[in-house]
Formats: structure tokens, C-alpha cells, sequence
């Protein structure tokens, strides 16, 4: 599966799409944030998501399913969106 992040996450991780592994959401972000604490805290509060992050599974918020516990497979695309302020 792919993840796809958006916004100022890019710069903190030096990619903007990455091949990843796991079973569930929470295994795939902890897998590209592995080797990078300021990705990590620019997504992660502790062990959930930052607030206002959004992480979409296949064009679904993954909160409507079962949050950062949605299963994943091989071929799902995931996005993972920073917050996103203005006026």
C-alpha cells in the first residue's frame, strides 16, 4: 500500500508518497514514521492522531471506520492530511 501526505507533512518527511506495511492504520504510519520524530509528532499526540489530522483510506475518513484500528491490505491508498487553517 501507498501512503500520500499533503501539506507541510512533505517537508518534515522529505517524500510525499511512500510505499508502507502493516495490517492497520495506526501499524502503516507507525511504519513511515519509524526513522523521523518530526513526522511522528507532527502526526501522533501520544498514540492517537494530532487534532485536526485526517487520515483517508481508499477516499474515506478513517475516523468513520474504526480510527487509526482500520484494517489495511496491499493496494489501499492512504492519505494523511495536516491541519489546515484560513479565512
Amino acid at each position: 500500500m501507498k501512503i500520500k501526505l499533503f501539506g507541510d507533512l512533505r517537508q518534515k518527511a522529505g517524500f510525499s508518497e511512500k510505499a508502507c506495511s502493516g495490517e492497520t492504520l495506526r501499524a502503516a504510519l507507525e511504519d513511515i514514521c519509524a526513522d523521523n520524530q518530526a513526522l511522528r509528532a507532527a502526526i501522533f499526540d501520544s498514540a492517537d492522531l494530532q487534532p485536526h489530522v485526517r487520515v483517508m483510506v481508499n477516499g474515506q475518513d478513517s475516523e468513520l471506520v474504526q480510527g487509526l484500528d482500520t484494517a489495511i491490505s496491499a493496494g489501499d491508498q492512504i492519505a494523511v492530511f495536516p491541519p489546515i487553517a484560513g479565512g
